[in-house]
């Protein structure tokens, strides 16, 4: 006898943003919630500040996650209770030695603020200790430390599209948590073993993520802010990775199936490309 198993459905909800705190709050909500977090729970922000410069005052509009949002979660974390919360990230700058410009960032983006107001502690990833994993296959990236010893990562993408990646969601904005020679490491000449493998396995070593999609602003030619921003007022979450990226890129104009990310991420752990295994809320 064969035994038929039973497809498990993800949720993804879906909302406009119209109000602070309630229009996160609902996101949240409406995907089941942040699964089996408690009031000791070490909880790890990872917003996408993918570039920042103390040179001049770039645009941040379908570029780096609203500040808005990231207070919106953390207010609703410590409302649950929730008190040990770090938001890190590891932009990208001119000089690879700067360990200046990260902080820069967060003073400028208002979480400086947030740490004052909510006690929250900021982070710099590339200031920060690393552990080497292995990911199979003979591929080691070096991870944060910080984000691996958490007991659950809130993952803020934004919601665009990327020149090297087709989108640049959930799973991609996992990458700014590795170290420069790792991110170095993926962007490689490889036929196989490209850009496309890498990132596609950068959630596997992760604790339980989960992801709210920042599509207050969408970025159409991203990622940077050359790229074609539009006001979209949207909010994208669930509990699931991979779901929530499906309906990212579908909401981007994107197939799954084009993004070859998402296509090697399926294949490794057996999950369909469409939307077949997913509950959009």
């Amino acid at each position: 006898q064969t035994v038929r198993k039973t497809m498990q459905n993800y949720t993804v909800s879906i909302v406009r943003y119209e109000k602070p705190r309630e229009s996160v709050r609902h996101a949240v909500a409406l995907c089941g919630g942040f699964g089996n977090l408690t009031a000791a729970s070490r909880v790890f922000i990872k917003p996408n500040i993918v570039f920042w410069t103390t040179k001049t005052v770039i645009p941040k509009w379908g570029v780096i996650t609203t500040s808005r949002v990231v207070e919106d979660m953390v207010r609703l974390l410590k409302d649950l209770g929730i008190h040990h919360i770090t938001i890190g990230e590891g932009s990208v700058t001119a000089d690879p030695k700067d360990k200046e410009t990260q902080f820069h960032a967060f003073e400028a983006l208002g979480y400086k603020t947030l740490e004052k107001r909510y006690g929250v502690k900021c982070v710099s990833i590339l200031a920060r200790p690393f552990t080497k994993v292995d990911l199979g296959d003979g591929m080691k990236l070096s991870f944060s430390s910080d984000v691996l010893e958490s007991d659950a990562v809130i993952d803020l993408p934004v919601l665009k599209t990327h020149a090297q990646t087709t989108v640049s969601l959930g799973i991609k904005n996992l990458k700014g948590t590795i170290s420069i020679p790792s991110r170095k490491r993926c962007h490689n000449a490889d036929p196989v073993m490209n850009l496309h493998r890498w990132v596609a396995r950068l959630a596997d070593p992760m604790p339980p993520v989960f992801t709210l999609i920042d599509g207050i602003y969408s970025n159409e030619r991203g990622p940077a802010f050359d790229g074609r921003m539009r006001r979209s007022n949207l909010l994208i979450a669930s509990n699931d990775l991979f779901a929530v990226d499906k309906v990212g890129a579908r909401v981007l104009g994107y197939a799954p199936d084009e993004v070859p990310h998402l296509k090697h991420y399926a294949e490794r752990h057996q999950r369909p490309l469409d939307l077949s295994d997913v509950e959009v809320k």
